[in-house]
């Protein structure tokens, strides 16, 4: 029997092994699980819980933890509350259960109540799950590169339109005679399109900075900002 509980226990662990790194389904992982089920020669039913890792023993109506350890030391454990009595012994000493009476075995009922609940314990492997981390500190430089690449993309497209068009004709007014000969045709929207990315990649990027720098300044003071980020995975 302990030869078995121990192959038992091995076989589990690489069930869930696979099971973590994606190689079965849920599915599977709970068809493998209910074949690691096992009566011993008492007539109580074992199984490994899922998340838990630990034994449990069913007494008639629920499953409750305990050890199988007690089946190869000759103990005889109490389907009620677990507890390892003498193998002699015909009432348990810790709740006064009857030791000598044969669990049923587990509806189809309360099977399908255990397969829920394994479900939700699943849970902790699959579906929804919630990673945390705190915001220390933010990189200036790479903030200002970033967003300003996001300004200089936009400065050209902007640009290249007011050039190419005789809209926004006001602002021309204030510019060297080089943009104002050539707003409305094709250079133009060259020419435009390049001084709107020199600026706007100035511009924005000297935001991305300056946020950057407010960012880290709250930090320092509230000791980093949390940040919660949840994941779907398919089942």
């Amino acid at each position: 029997m302990e030869k078995r509980i121990k192959e038992i226990e091995k076989a589990f662990v690489k069930l869930k092994g696979k099971f973590r790194r994606g190689k079965i389904s849920r599915q599977k992982f709970v068809d493998g699980l209910k074949k690691l089920r096992f009566m011993d020669n008492e007539g109580r039913f074992w199984m490994i819980g899922a998340r838990s890792g630990k034994w449990y023993m069913f007494e008639g109506t629920d499953w409750i933890e305990s050890n199988p350890a007690s089946i190869t030391d000759k103990k005889a454990v109490c389907r009620y509350c677990g507890f390892a009595n003498k193998a002699e012994e015909e009432i348990c000493i810790h709740c006064g259960g009857n030791l000598r009476k044969k669990a049923k075995p587990p509806s189809r009922r309360k099977d399908k109540q255990e397969e829920k609940r394994k479900e939700r314990e699943i849970g902790a492997f699959e579906g929804k799950k919630t990673a945390n981390f705190v915001l220390r500190r933010l990189s200036p430089l790479s903030f200002l590169l970033f967003v300003g690449a996001v300004g200089l993309l936009l400065g050209i497209l902007i640009g290249a339109f007011m050039g190419a068009t005789n809209y926004f004709s006001g602002i021309v007014k204030f510019l060297p005679s080089l943009f104002k000969e050539n707003k409305g045709n094709l250079l133009g929207g060259i020419i435009y399109g390049g001084l709107g990315g020199v600026v706007g990649f100035i511009v924005l990027g000297f935001l991305g900075f300056c946020n950057a720098l407010f960012v880290n300044i709250v930090s320092s003071f509230v000791g980093g900002i949390k940040v919660d980020v949840e994941t779907l995975h398919e089942k």
